[in-house]
């Protein structure tokens, strides 16, 4: 029989405790996590960045150089944005657990990965009021900033998956039985047939 001790330090219940609790996003709105919401805008915007250096790189036309640059501002403020209901978050996960560790681990690879193309932002800028617009340094900075975001979301979806941050572990929903499920099917399909007399 386990003592009182182990019951409510350790175990099973600690990690209900720490779900249930204190893995819970702080920042939501309408109930959903606000720093999942946010992430997707400078991922897509590091992407379009880096693609669009390799394009200028290829055939050498400016309007791609322009673009990228455009997208790389974008990316570096929509990161500093995503970045501060992340931090809340995490300063919110207890100490001295394997959610803390990967937390860090994504913060720091995400603000390595902002730092890349915030200097590639900054060169960018310099290159178009110089009037010379070079290609290949773009290309490598934005691809290890690329790969270093990759890592960051590595780990930020382990502590979605595996330590359920920002997932509401309350909810139990029912399963229905299968014989149910192809009941209904059946209904929907014949009411489809009639409805349209064939």
């Amino acid at each position: 029989m386990r003592g009182t001790r182990g019951f409510f330090f350790g175990g099973e219940y600690m990690a209900h405790f720490f779900r249930g609790y204190y893995m819970q996003s702080k920042l939501k709105i309408f109930g959903h996590p606000l720093h999942p919401m946010l992430v997707p805008f400078p991922i897509a915007f590091n992407t379009a960045t880096m693609i669009c250096c390799m394009v200028y790189a290829i055939n050498g036309d400016s309007f791609w150089f322009h673009v990228a640059f455009i997208a790389n501002c974008a990316a570096v403020v929509t990161a500093t944005i995503a970045v501060l209901p992340g931090l809340v978050d995490w300063l919110s996960i207890p100490e001295l657990t394997d959610a803390k560790s990967t937390g860090l681990k994504h913060m720091m690879a995400n603000i390595i990965s902002v730092g890349f193309f915030t200097a590639n932002a900054a060169i960018m800028y310099s290159e178009l009021s110089a009037g010379q617009l070079l290609a290949q340094s773009h290309v490598l900075i934005t691809l290890f900033g690329f790969f270093v975001m990759l890592y960051a979301g590595f780990k930020g979806w382990r502590l979605v998956q595996t330590h359920h941050i920002g997932i509401d572990t309350t909810v139990n929903e029912e399963i229905p039985e299968q014989e149910g499920v192809e009941k209904n099917a059946s209904e929907i399909f014949t009411d489809t047939k009639d409805e349209t007399g064939k």
